[in-house]
């Protein structure tokens, strides 16, 4: 990296995207200087000589089956605590450094996956979690320049950043890789003047017409209930579109519970009015009007009369009942009911 790259790097990176958008990110990013090859090379040395204290911390940690102190690990590397300290401070250092300079890559990255799905900053941040990753892999000595190496890293942290944050539902890295192909081949189908259609789509991709429309599908957009159904005027929350969705279940219906105790109420009086003692306690019994439901079989054994004669009195009686209901006007309520 050179400094007289500067300005085309400073470019890459959309005005909208600085001016709008992750500011936490943006600020105190545009002023650090961009890093010569030079120091590029120290600062990886120095990171390397970190990376190998932790790595040597790790083995002692293995070896003494518990966390090693700072005067433990210095004797094992044969150096003073001010010295290890020194290394790991410089490694921390050089880090944010190399970090700082390539932050504009990850932004110029970032912004290429933006409107599809994942917020910005997720992005950034899984961009950024590639770009330490790739620091940290990063070796000066085969000629590579670190923002080419990175390059590559940091790519793999967005897609992945926007795997895991573009949707409420977490669809498997390979359908995202399939998308990522059908969306290619739709560009190019439009760019010909070619209707991108499934089977058209399917037949420039070599792949199933069923592995396409599984694909697409996949891609619905998910909603919550609780979103509010038109934005806020007065900043306050407002409906939500769980409000508008009816409730049709009959308990949660303010009405079905006042036509259920008018029509137990016309049914009473039509019996009390219509039906003789013994008629009255068997219908009453056989519905549950008060109680639970028994069988004619049970209602035969509570009253002392045989299952067939209760069964004939309870028809009968039942007959009597539709018959007034008629004439009463309330047929319309007993079929409702």
């Amino acid at each position: 990296m050179h400094p007289s790259t500067n300005k085309p790097l400073r470019a890459i990176v959309s005005p909208e995207l600085l001016q709008n958008r992750v500011k936490g990110y943006v600020k105190g990013v545009l002023s650090e200087d961009l890093l010569t090859h030079t120091e590029v090379v120290r600062l990886s040395k120095k990171i390397k000589v970190g990376l190998s204290v932790e790595d040597h911390k790790s083995r002692l940690k293995e070896r003494l089956g518990c966390e090693p102190s700072d005067e433990q690990l210095a004797t094992s590397l044969r150096i003073s605590r001010a010295q290890l300290q020194s290394k790991l401070i410089e490694c921390k250092l050089a880090r944010e450094k190399l970090a700082m300079s390539n932050v504009r890559l990850v932004m110029s990255i970032a912004q290429r996956y933006d409107n599809m799905g994942a917020e910005m900053a997720d992005l950034i941040q899984g961009g950024l979690i590639g770009l330490l990753r790739g620091i940290e892999k990063f070796d000066s000595s085969k000629g590579f320049k670190i923002s080419t190496y990175v390059y590559w890293w940091i790519r793999q942290g967005v897609s992945r950043a926007l795997v895991e944050n573009s949707r409420t539902l977490r669809l498997p890295t390979h359908l995202h890789e399939r998308l990522g192909l059908i969306r290619n081949a739709k560009i190019r189908l439009e760019e010909k003047g070619i209707t991108p259609s499934i089977d058209r789509i399917a037949e420039s991709l070599n792949m199933s017409k069923k592995k396409v429309r599984n694909a697409t599908e996949a891609i619905s957009k998910v909603f919550s209930l609780d979103r509010d159904a038109f934005p806020s005027l007065n900043g306050l929350p407002g409906e939500t579109h769980h409000s508008y969705i009816a409730d049709n279940r009959l308990e949660n219906i303010p009405w079905h519970g006042v036509d259920a105790w008018a029509l137990k109420e016309e049914v009473s009086k039509l019996i009390n009015m219509m039906l003789g003692e013994r008629e009255r306690e068997i219908i009453q019994l056989y519905y549950g009007l008060e109680n639970e439901c028994l069988t004619w079989e049970d209602i035969s054994k509570r009253i002392g009369l045989s299952r067939e004669r209760v069964r004939q009195v309870g028809l009968v009686a039942l007959e009597k009942l539709k018959h007034a209901a008629r004439k009463r006007e309330m047929e319309a309520m007993l079929l409702k009911h």
